[in-house]
C-alpha cells in the first residue's frame, strides 16, 4: 500500500530524529487478526504503556499529503 510506504519513510526520519523514543512498524494481520486494509495505514501512539491516540485509514493521515512535520 502506497501510503504505507509512505508513512514508514516518515518513522524512519523521525526515529532518527528522536532516538529515546521507540517506532515500531507491523503487518496489520499478524497483529490485530481480520484488521480491514481499508484501515491502512494505521498509527498507534502509546506513553507508559497506555493507548493515547490512533490514526485510522489514510484520510486522517493526510493520505499522500503526510509530511513529518504534521
Amino acid at each position: 500500500i502506497q501510503q504505507c510506504a509512505l508513512i514508514n519513510q516518515h518513522m524512519r526520519q523521525l526515529a532518527a530524529k528522536f532516538p529515546y523514543t521507540k517506532f515500531l512498524k507491523a503487518v496489520a494481520q499478524t497483529c490485530i487478526p481480520n484488521f480491514p486494509e481499508r484501515n491502512l495505514p494505521s498509527l498507534f501512539v502509546y506513553f507508559e504503556g497506555d493507548m493515547k491516540k490512533q490514526f485510522v485509514g489514510p484520510h486522517e493521515l493526510r493520505g499522500t499529503a503526510l509530511t513529518c512535520d504534521g
